[in-house]
């Protein structure tokens, strides 16, 4: 689908993330306002599949992991579930063991609700850590989102996930399967702060009818993952309920999917990359106070690793991305951030290029024309650095976001 049309607005760039996606078979969705914020915004989020589905779900690194992760990752082990609950507003983290019994009520109560097993439930919950979560209120919630379910409700679901999201976060792709039979991928997201490689604050579903087992899932899953969500950042912190969901219902029909080297496996893991990838580039463009989204790119590195090690440290720089806040090609801050990375760089073999402008060549700026015409291309809104190493086949591409003053001013008041 690509960037839609992009509206200015105070500190902050948004995007038309087009129509949400329609029915998916074999799932239904919800998105109510259940009296975890005020304002009758939208707060609680429910998919559900009409059976236990294979199910994937790759989860936070943080050690401070919040309690619906420490929840959802026990019952996302045997590669079942039926139903994923979000709430948003409240991240029930850093609430010890009050907050872990809340998480484990809830999947009970959605069990109850829906006549099915608490262990097929999946906890989601995002926004402010260190706070408890209202048992009554969420009560309310689940009881309203099990009640709201339809077959064409994701638009509603999509912005019951968001907390600092300027705008919803949702995609889908038709996959034709080699048997003839048409699959459909959705995929509703959100995120805008705390985003760093090792995933962020962010929650994903992933659902489709295509005949997916669930180790299937696990390595398309994980394959989309690395090269999206574990590729971009904002402000190099990685939260604590970091959650990403695919279920897959088969009612699509056609030969099943078990293994990389089934039929149709390649069909969908690159239908679910390319998903994957428009939706955390959506979170980037969303990050908090950003303007622009840059792609950076390294090769030319002794390994892939080592290409992720220069890429990350680019990415992540704080004067680097204070520089793409003002439009200023600073490759001085560049090679700062290489030598920080860790990886050793010959620094006479390194060229930078901004988009199609050739800046640095073997360690040197080109020209003050040179560095004028990087400037106006990083006046844009997206835009490209790429780092050439001179050092081998290594290659490695991080997505990031300038870092801007609205960012600070948002970030003193998040409450």
């Amino acid at each position: 689908m690509g960037d839609r049309v992009l509206v200015a607005g105070p500190a902050r760039v948004k995007i038309d993330p087009g129509p949400a996606p329609g029915p998916v078979a074999g799932f239904r969705f919800a998105g109510v306002h259940g009296g975890l914020k005020t304002g009758g915004r939208r707060d609680t989020a429910l998919i559900v599949a009409d059976s236990p589905v294979p199910t994937a779900a790759v989860f936070t690194r943080n050690t401070a992991a919040a309690a619906p992760v420490v929840v959802a990752r026990k019952h996302a082990a045997d590669g079942l579930a039926q139903a994923v609950l979000i709430n948003s507003g409240n991240a029930n983290a850093a609430t010890g063991s009050t907050g872990l019994k809340l998480a484990e009520w809830s999947c009970r109560e959605l069990g109850t609700r829906l006549g099915i097993k608490p262990g097929l439930v999946l906890p989601c919950s995002t926004g402010i850590i260190g706070v408890q979560l209202d048992r009554r209120r969420m009560a309310r919630a689940i009881s309203l989102a099990a009640d709201a379910l339809g077959p064409r409700r994701a638009n509603a679901c999509g912005r019951a996930m968001m907390t600092s999201d300027a705008f919803p976060k949702w995609a889908s792709r038709s996959v034709l399967l080699p048997g003839g039979e048409t699959a459909t991928v959705a995929g509703l997201a959100k995120g805008a702060g705390m985003i760093h490689p090792g995933m962020a604050t962010l929650l994903c579903v992933l659902v489709t009818d295509a005949p997916l087992s669930s180790g299937a899932a696990g390595a398309v899953l994980a394959e989309a993952v690395a090269s999206s969500f574990n590729s971009i950042t904002v402000d190099g912190d990685t939260s604590t309920n970091d959650t990403v969901v695919l279920m897959a219902s088969g009612l699509t029909g056609g030969e099943a999917i078990r293994s990389r080297k089934s039929a149709g496996y390649e069909l969908l893991a690159t239908a679910v990359g390319e998903l994957t990838d428009e939706l955390s580039r959506m979170i980037v463009r969303d990050g908090e106070g950003a303007t622009r989204v840059v792609n950076v790119l390294v090769e030319g590195a002794p390994a892939d690793a080592d290409a992720e090690r220069v890429a990350r440290a680019v990415a992540t720089s704080t004067l680097v991305k204070a520089a793409f806040a003002g439009g200023d090609p600073n490759w001085g801050r560049i090679v700062v951030a290489l030598g920080n990375s860790g990886v050793d760089v010959n620094f006479k073999r390194v060229a930078i290029s901004v988009d199609d402008v050739a800046l640095v060549k073997a360690g040197e700026l080109l020209s003050e024309e040179a560095r004028r015409r990087a400037a106006r291309v990083m006046k844009n809104d997206t835009f490209t650095l790429a780092i050439r190493l001179g050092r081998g086949p290594g290659r490695a591409r991080i997505v990031t976001s300038d870092l801007t003053e609205a960012y600070v001013r948002f970030n003193t008041a998040y409450s």
